[in-house]
């Protein structure tokens, strides 16, 4: 085909191609069709030398199609770096990376926490000697108080004490922490600490031992009491055999000769 022929053709579409004198054609471009963006519109950047035919036939479209993608007029011109769309497509999709697999964690298992009853044994002992342990033959002491208590403060168990020795159990406690407490009797001093923490562990026993002796005051008040009665005795003896030597005193009197008066 002629130049003059394709120049013809083209004006018959309405298009104008200016070419300098003396200026050779320019050499054939490489086409690559662009890739769709992200919404799926392919644009295609002008180049320096690009005509609405050229772009046309190398992207496989009309210029009429071309012309009315882009709303182009005729007369209109092609500026460099002018963006043409040329068709829709579908988004550039990512490349799937590799499938991660995830990495199996360590998981320890938890204690499961242990839960039942116990029992905590309590004596409070009559510390005869005051040595603040348990000996043979030391029974308990009557009317004193135990307690168990949380601690939170919170009662868990109370006994008032007798003689026997083998001290009073509390049964059926939860495990957990516990405050043991005793308080002697009135008129007896403790021997031993009256507080005492524990510690309780399902299916546990425990036994506890508070001692309390008599106090100083009630041994020397008895004493006080025994030289009292027998100063008592004492007097009302003397005074009695008081009585008897006036009254054999008197008789003799009566018996005895003027004479001898």
């Amino acid at each position: 085909m002629s130049v003059r022929l394709l120049l013809a053709m083209l004006a018959l579409m309405g298009l104008r191609v200016w070419v300098a004198r003396g200026e050779a054609a320019p050499a054939a471009q490489q086409f690559v069709t662009p890739t769709p963006g992200p919404d799926g519109r392919i644009i295609y950047i002008v180049q320096e030398g690009d005509s609405l035919w050229t772009i046309a036939a190398l992207s496989g479209k009309t210029v009429e199609e071309l012309m009315a993608l882009n709303g182009i007029q005729p007369g209109d011109y092609l500026t460099p770096g002018a963006q043409l769309l040329l068709g829709l497509g579908g988004p550039v999709l990512p490349t799937a990376e590799p499938e991660a697999r995830p990495t199996a964690t360590l998981v320890l298992p938890t204690p499961t926490p242990v839960f039942g009853t116990g029992e905590i044994c309590v004596l409070l002992f009559l510390d005869v000697n005051g040595n603040a342990r348990l000996d043979s033959g030391e029974a308990g002491l009557a009317a004193g108080q135990i307690s168990i208590a949380e601690p939170s403060g919170t009662v868990a168990g109370e006994h008032t004490t007798d003689a026997s020795p083998e001290g009073f159990c509390f049964a059926g406690l939860p495990n957990g922490d516990y405050n043991v407490s005793a308080a002697a009797p009135q008129d007896h001093n403790p021997t031993t600490a009256m507080n005492v923490p524990v510690r309780l562990a399902p299916g546990e026993v425990k036994y506890i031992e508070f001692g309390a002796q008599a106090s100083a005051g009630l041994g020397g008040g008895g004493g006080d009491g025994s030289r009292s009665t027998f100063m008592g005795v004492l007097g009302v003896g003397l005074l009695a055999m008081a009585g008897v030597l006036g009254y054999f005193a008197a008789r003799y009197s009566r018996r005895t000769p003027m004479g001898l008066r």
